[in-house]
């Protein structure tokens, strides 16, 4: 107790007077109050640095701030109802005697009367403004905290929403840079197509302005047994295969397979519908003997302005002249499709009896199990006839004692016109790679179905 509180003078209300004392508690908390607005309207605009690192959650009590639980609150708490720091039963004395034993005892009635007459009003005052103070600052420490632990949870939960649009917004762009890849390639693809038609066309014309007397020649060489007149030369379906089946270099190119086959034929191989001569070239390189036959003219000129050995005529009419196993093997690559079915049947039939037995015969037609050789290939030609399923195909050259040794899917659709599968990657849940897996397995069927080969070929044998 400080000399200065000691001589504060006492009004008649019993209330201590002395300067800087002079008011009651509830107009000394108002000033508080005032004063705190003032310094919050002051400093509305400093704004303090704030991280969510910044704030410490006490152990066992949720997500509490700073305020609540800081030493200095938890001081007030304990210590705001003080008393006074001395006890009048302990009062030291130095001197001896009666007045030693006297002294302690005046003292103690003199500090009693002091205390009761003098600090009892101020004490209860203090302990009253303490008790006002702390219980305001609890208030304020749970107000803020409050306010904190609702800040951090909204942080939370738009970090959430702004990761969520993030990878949203990701997952769109790597779609929208995907499809434009897609498309780029497809255009790409597109442009390559278009230009290779355009280059086969050119090369066709060319080819059809440099040798127009040959190939409008309406005389080219007959089959002996082939009593008909050629028809007038007609250019339209030698541009027509230029066009949209491709030029001889890439038709050479799927046909190279077939040489192969036939290496070591027991006598010459016999190809009907031999067109623009390509199968026959392929043949002589590989030193297969072989000759074509085919109905329309231009095509049997420039096949044989092309080295070939083709002559005009109907390749049934001319199996049917040759003798009984004369042949050493037969192909009619994409020829099927204009029979009729009885023309089908003469021909497989006259393939039993006019092939040595062992010789092959391969017929090679678009697939229509492809949708889009069905749609584009097929129906392009207005020369075709009936679309032939390989198990029909198969079934009509059994049926006239052909053996059938394979047949083989022929042309296979670029993969990128493919539709495509979705990745499976580490980031999906089981759920989703099931659900993944289920749409590929649905997009191989469709692919299948759509975008399966475009051509087949049976490979069949005399028995």
């Amino acid at each position: 107790m400080t000399e200065q509180v000691r001589k504060l003078p006492i009004t008649e209300s019993g209330s201590p007077q002395a300067k800087g004392f002079t008011k009651d508690i509830p107009t000394l908390m108002a000033e508080i109050r005032e004063r705190i607005k003032a310094d919050v309207e002051s400093h509305r605009d400093k704004r303090p640095n704030f991280s969510l690192s910044s704030l410490r959650v006490a152990k066992g009590k949720g997500r509490d701030g700073d305020l609540q639980h800081s030493e200095e609150l938890r001081f007030l708490n304990q210590n705001y109802a003080f008393e006074t720091k001395f006890s009048p039963a302990v009062i030291p004395t130095h001197r001896r005697g009666l007045v030693g034993k006297l002294l302690p005892k005046f003292k103690r009635a003199v500090r009693g009367f002091f205390k009761k007459l003098v600090l009892n009003d101020y004490l209860a005052a203090q302990r009253q403004f303490n008790e006002n103070l702390v219980r305001y600052l609890n208030d304020i420490g749970r107000y803020v905290d409050d306010r904190d632990v609702e800040v951090i949870r909204k942080i939370d939960h738009d970090v959430g929403r702004v990761t969520e649009w993030v990878g949203r917004i990701d997952d769109e762009k790597t779609c929208s840079i995907f499809s434009l890849e897609q498309q780029l390639t497809s255009i790409t693809q597109d442009f390559h197509s278009r230009l290779g038609t355009i280059d086969s066309m050119v090369r066709g014309l060319e080819g059809i302005l440099n040798n127009l007397s040959r190939y409008t020649d309406s005389n080219p060489p007959r089959v002996s047994e082939n009593g008909d007149t050629p028809v007038r030369p007609d250019t339209s379906y030698l541009l027509l295969e230029n066009r949209y089946r491709g030029g001889e270099g890439e038709i050479e190119r799927r046909l190279s397979i077939y040489p192969g086959m036939f290496k070591g034929a027991p006598g010459t191989v016999l190809e009907i519908g031999s067109g623009r001569g390509e199968l026959q070239r392929l043949f002589k390189k590989a030193g297969v003997k072989s000759y074509g036959v085919d109905l329309d003219t231009v095509m049997v000129n420039v096949a044989n302005a092309n080295g070939c050995d083709t002559k005009y005529g109907d390749g049934i009419a001319h199996l049917r002249s040759l003798p009984d196993k004369s042949l050493g093997g037969l192909i009619a690559i994409q020829v099927v499709e204009h029979l009729t079915q009885s023309q089908l049947k003469e021909l497989c039939e006259l393939a039993k009896t006019k092939l040595i037995p062992g010789a092959k015969v391969i017929f090679e037609t678009i697939n229509p199990q492809s949708m889009l050789a069905l749609s584009s290939n097929y129906f392009r030609d207005p020369t075709h006839v009936w679309p032939m399923h390989p198990d029909t195909l198969g079934y009509i050259a059994t049926l006239s004692g052909l053996k059938l040794v394979e047949t083989k899917y022929l042309s296979p659709v670029s993969p990128n016109h493919l539709l495509k599968e979705i990745p499976i990657d580490s980031s999906h849940t089981p759920a989703v790679a099931d659900a993944v897996r289920r749409v590929n397995v649905n997009l191989q069927q469709l692919n299948r179905l759509l975008y399966g080969h475009q051509d087949y070929c049976l490979v069949l044998e005399v028995a």
